[in-house]
């Protein structure tokens, strides 16, 4: 008996809180799970997903690290074919840098690959990156902080070894 009292007193002042939630009162007691309000962080978001390049392209995704800006960082990356197959993958530490510096570095070591590997001569490129800044300066590299300058020279000199090219910025989840 107290503990309906209990469980009604609840109800009413969750109900009170969220009157659009659920049906009625008794709904609310009886099964109160199929009364919780949603998260906020459900609300507003979208489901991100890698997307598969088109057939005949490649898509290289790159990411940089930092634990802190400057601390120990890394980088990696992954080309993938049409049908998703990882056709060359990259990881490694690359010691003390920023954020911004990680995802550059990164991005010059997937055309460094790219452009060694077969697929050079006959497949373009999608590269895509996470990070906004990255992207803006691999397609603006006058834009790029001073202290890149030499990191995006050779950047420059690798696109140019390439068939066809584009750099996109994805959310972190689709990368």
């Amino acid at each position: 008996m107290a503990i309906d009292l209990v469980r009604f007193r609840i109800a009413s002042w969750f109900k009170a809180k969220y009157p659009h939630v659920c049906g009625t009162l008794v709904d609310l007691v009886n099964n109160p799970s199929k009364c919780l309000p949603p998260s906020k962080a459900a609300i507003g978001r979208t489901m991100v997903c890698w997307e598969k390049p088109q057939p005949g392209l490649l898509k290289f995704n790159v990411d940089g690290s930092s634990l802190g800006n400057p601390r120990p960082s890394g980088i990696g990356g992954l080309l993938r074919d049409h049908l998703g197959r990882v056709l060359i993958s990259f990881s490694k530490p690359i010691g003390i840098a920023d954020s911004n510096m990680a995802e550059v570095m990164a991005v010059r070591e997937a055309l460094a690959l790219f452009v060694t590997s077969e697929w050079v001569v006959n497949y373009p490129l999608i590269l895509e990156c996470d990070s906004q800044n990255t992207v803006c300066w691999v397609r603006n590299p006058c834009d790029a902080p001073w202290r890149m300058r030499s990191l995006f020279n050779h950047i420059c000199n690798l696109l140019r070894q390439t068939k066809d090219w584009k750099v996109v910025h994805t959310l972190r989840e689709g990368n």
